[in-house]
């Protein structure tokens, strides 16, 4: 568990004890507030003239209450904003608007509205500030809550992360996902005792179509340099200076492309077809799961069960990086869990791999084609993210004559490769979507500028 997450979890515990300790008639006995009481709590932390420019963007013609509510700094700049939710007092519907200020050049200004539903009482949408993160909280029904962090950086509101909880059979179900640091964590517990029964951490690779220009606020290159990384070895591993990289993706309807950068203080070649040297591994489950059904467990009548272990769709390769001079990288191994066929052997020979020597590390970009995993072209879905299962595992010796002394870091913890629950996430972005969200709050000023010239 990273401490964000733990954070994270921390927060909603809070949020949901708040919540229940409150008796039921006095939940039923709050209305709200009138703008005119939030603007006193509101003056402990802005002047008059930021508060003005809140109540002017209020529902105007309508009555409405302030419910929820926080201030702190989700911009990171160092100064308070404020985020509060609003109930239209007309409205039949069991909704409430978020709205989200951020202080900019002085001014309290509107970074983002978003609707969000209850299902007994406004107050089930809780808002958290911190970690110069905006934290809110919804309550879908019993046992399903949502929280979605929110961060606004450099002129764009950016999903940060998202946190939810459900009940599946006897077991609570909790999903996270960090989308900029692009990692994620599912937890099993039993629902009437909270015993842990599974957990998975791992990294999240989005891979984007080749060509694809990505925007500021998306993150789409995994950063592997933390201990809990080093699945072997981490006596020998003295920190990401040692050995450490980051990787990112692409794809065509051919092949896969995948970069990775190396940071190695010792880097080892290979001398020989058999001298131990630092090479790159990937393995990849390229398996496609039904409903009800995933890497880390399936739903079968009535009953969970958690992958512990394959024996079909799994692939590895071995990739030696060479000397940069004269030994050229190379593919050494190609193995499956399957027998492969002729056309998958004839895709293992149009691998192509390069590595380049660059002052503090070095480069290996290298492109495989989908018909060795059995695909005919890219298995993407137009209309949604497809996910798979791929761990990149760096093996680094510091002294090819103490093999042994081997520290092998990887894009999962404890990771196992039978086990595809310990794989880290691959997933597919199709060319319409994108992996978390984020919005440049100038836009519509930019456009309308744009027209206003004649463009």
């Amino acid at each position: 568990m990273t401490n964000q997450n733990f954070k994270l979890i921390k927060i909603f515990l809070l949020l949901t004890i708040t919540f229940f300790v409150i008796s039921s008639e006095n939940l039923l006995s709050q209305s709200g507030m009138k703008f005119s009481e939030f603007r006193k709590k509101l003056t402990s932390y802005f002047d008059d003239e930021l508060i003005n420019d809140i109540e002017k963007l209020m529902p105007q013609g309508s009555a409405y209450n302030v419910w929820g509510w926080d201030v702190g700094d989700f911009s990171n700049d160092g100064h308070n904003d404020v985020v509060f939710a609003v109930r239209i007092s007309g409205d039949k519907r069991k909704a409430v608007q978020v709205f989200l200020f951020v202080d900019i050049d002085g001014f309290l200004v509107n970074v983002g509205t978003y609707p969000y539903n209850y299902v007994e009482i406004p107050l089930e949408v809780g808002i958290v500030i911190r970690n110069n993160t905006c934290y809110v909280t919804k309550k879908n029904e019993q046992y399903n809550w949502e929280i979605i962090g929110y961060q606004y950086r450099d002129g764009n509101l950016n999903l940060k992360e998202s946190y939810s909880t459900q009940r599946i059979l006897k077991y609570t179900y909790e999903n996270t996902i960090d989308y900029i640091n692009l990692t994620g964590k599912k937890r099993f517990v039993l629902t009437n005792d909270n015993q842990e029964e599974f957990i998975a951490s791992y990294q999240i690779l989005p891979s984007y179509p080749r060509g694809r220009q990505i925007y500021k606020g998306y993150s789409n290159e995994i950063i592997v340099d933390r201990v809990e990384n080093v699945g072997t070895g981490a006596y020998y591993w003295s920190g990401p200076e040692d050995a450490s990289y980051t990787a990112k993706s692409a794809y065509d309807n051919d092949n896969l492309y995948i970069t990775v950068k190396i940071i190695d203080d010792k880097f080892i070649s290979s001398e020989c077809e058999n001298c131990y040297s630092d090479y790159l591994e990937i393995w990849f489950d390229a398996n496609i799961y039904q409903q009800n059904q995933s890497r880390f467990f399936k739903v079968i009548n009535k009953s969970i069960d958690f992958v512990k272990k394959t024996d079909k769709g799994i692939f590895s390769l071995k990739i030696y990086p060479g000397d940069f001079t004269e030994t050229k990288p190379y593919v050494k191994e190609v193995s499956s869990t399957d027998d492969l066929d002729t056309y998958q052997q004839e895709a293992a020979k149009k691998i192509r791999v390069s590595a380049s020597l660059h002052e503090n590390y070095y480069l290996l970009k290298f492109k495989v084609p989908w018909m060795l995993f059995g695909f005919e072209k890219a298995p993407v879905d137009e209309n949604k993210l497809t996910e798979f299962g791929i761990t990149i595992i760096y093996n680094d010796i510091d002294n090819e004559y103490r093999p042994e002394e081997l520290s092998q870091i990887a894009s999962s913890e404890n990771f196992i490769n039978t086990n595809p629950s310990t794989y880290s996430s691959f997933v597919l972005i199709p060319e319409d979507m994108w992996f978390g969200e984020s919005r440049n709050i100038f836009v519509e000023d930019i456009m309308k500028s744009l027209i206003d010239l004649g463009f």
